[in-house]
């Protein structure tokens, strides 16, 4: 609270003219004036050899898609923000391919495409490049020419090394092809690898998720992270569990058991858990991660169909099909769908809402953005959280606890403000369901209705019915 100026202050008519504000400027203020401000990239690559079951993004199969029109238009995008400066006054430090599969592109299309950017942007020559690579799609070939090209990182969608798990998710590869690429990556010589391992899945027992890990680890992985398999709309999964086709569900303790022994597991293994989900060896973790999540968080944009990005002060998301994300960029016009400019508020807001997804909110640098303690604006969401034990003061940071590490969600709506409160993110899931998939399934939904025998109806007891 701002108290207001005391008597002397008019003791007398001030006519000192007010012409810029704030007053306290220092020589070291001079040096930060044109400061680039840390970003990162993400390119949106929309195509799958093959669409699993669970998978909710805005993605297409490869098979007849017309790949060249798609990156004649992200070459359109990235150079029309190249020339109307919007990429300037930016250092990325980091770039992410994601999708969708990017390495079902032939590498040479994606290094173009990275090119582009190194070219138009002002890219550190040491940024952190990642690629998410499938285990059927990604080559020898494929990797050297991203090591050449200077893609430092994979990300390999394992999801697990067990295939019954595989089958069950509607996974087309098996562990084989799981063992085959991590050679591939050791072979070329790239060091700094992630594996991504679903759990929770329909039927998995804890010694499954633990081999699982095991293997993880085995392969000498920098950076694992560990998604909780969430059925969905609008998915085949979801269509598949409808009909009975999946093995029951694991019951909410089940899955508490499995949270603690990833944690505990992934830790003996060597692994740092520094984020809601994610676990790096010493010096490996995703710089990525760290921009968009980590508190004060850097800006970062997103190209391609459904990316989103937070840039210039708005946070905004490209049109989520690849058929709107085309005409809007042929027909010269920004693909984007939705935007909002940020309020003073809502970056207050966001600065605990991401930030808690990396376990560790420092007080130091909200205090240091926003010229007033988190606790003069969040007090009571604080306080709330802390009681219910899912956030503590360590020193100077807020960071989350076990427990509210399996509710980050949860502590993450804990912090919205205004209108923002009771909303769900833009719906960036475009269905992949085909009309021939729904009728299929619709047709053993009716079947299995019809093979199910009434109860027999008891004969009234007239004793009762008096």
């Amino acid at each position: 609270m701002i108290n207001p100026p005391g008597p002397e202050n008019w003791a007398t008519k001030d006519n000192e003219f007010v012409a810029w504000y704030p007053l306290l400027l220092t020589k070291e203020g001079a040096d930060q004036v044109w400061q680039p401000r840390r970003s990162g990239y993400y390119v949106h690559i929309p195509f799958c050899t093959a669409i699993c079951d669970y998978c909710g993004f805005s993605v297409e199969r490869l098979k007849n898609a017309n790949t060249s029109r798609y990156l004649d238009a992200l070459t359109t995008e990235i150079t029309r923000y190249a020339d109307a400066g919007r990429l300037t006054g930016h250092e990325f430090v980091c770039g992410h391919f994601g999708g969708g599969t990017p390495s079902t592109l032939p590498p040479e299309e994606l290094i173009a495409i990275k090119h582009l950017l190194d070219s138009r942007a002002q890219v550190r020559p040491d940024a952190e490049v990642t690629v998410e690579v499938n285990p059927i799609s990604f080559t020898q070939r494929h990797a050297d020419m991203y090591r050449d090209a200077g893609i430092n990182r994979i990300s390999v969608g394992v999801q697990s090394f067990n295939d019954e798990i595989l089958r069950v998710i509607g996974r087309p590869h098996r562990a084989g092809d799981v063992a085959q690429v991590v050679d591939v990556i050791h072979n070329a010589g790239i060091g700094n690898f992630s594996l991504d391992i679903i759990y929770g899945v329909p039927g998995q027992q804890v010694e499954q998720l633990r081999d699982d890990l095991r293997r993880v680890a085995d392969t000498g992985a920098t950076h694992v992270t560990c998604f909780r398999l969430e059925i969905i709309p609008y998915t085949t999964l979801k269509l598949r569990e409808a009909v009975g086709e999946l093995p029951p569900k694991l019951a909410e303790e089940q899955l508490n058991e499995m949270d603690a022994m990833i944690a505990e597991t992934l830790t003996g293994y060597g692994y740092e858990n520094y984020g809601a989900f994610n676990y790096a060896k010493p010096g490996y973790r995703s710089v990525h991660n760290d921009i968009a999540f980590g508190a004060p968080q850097g800006e970062y944009i997103g190209f391609g169909n459904s990316s989103y990005s937070f840039f210039n002060g708005y946070i905004y998301a490209n049109q989520p099909t690849v058929a709107r994300y085309l005409a809007a960029v042929e027909e010269g016009r920004d693909p984007i769908s939705l935007a909002r400019r940020a309020t003073g508020l809502e970056m207050m807001s966001r600065y605990f809402v991401l930030g808690v997804k990396l376990r560790r909110v420092p007080r130091a640098g909200f205090i240091d953005n926003f010229g007033l303690a988190p606790e003069a604006v969040f007090g009571p969401v604080l306080d709330d959280l802390a009681e219910r034990g899912m956030l503590r003061l360590d020193g100077d940071d807020y960071v989350l606890t076990g427990v509210g590490a399996r509710y980050v969600n949860n502590v993450c709506k804990s912090f919205y403000v205004g209108q923002n409160r009771g909303r769900s993110q833009y719906a960036q899931v475009v269905s992949t369901l085909t009309k021939s998939t729904i009728e299929a399934y619709a047709r053993k939904a009716r079947k299995q209705r019809a093979n199910v025998v009434p109860a027999p109806v008891a004969e009234a007891d007239p004793a009762r019915s008096a």
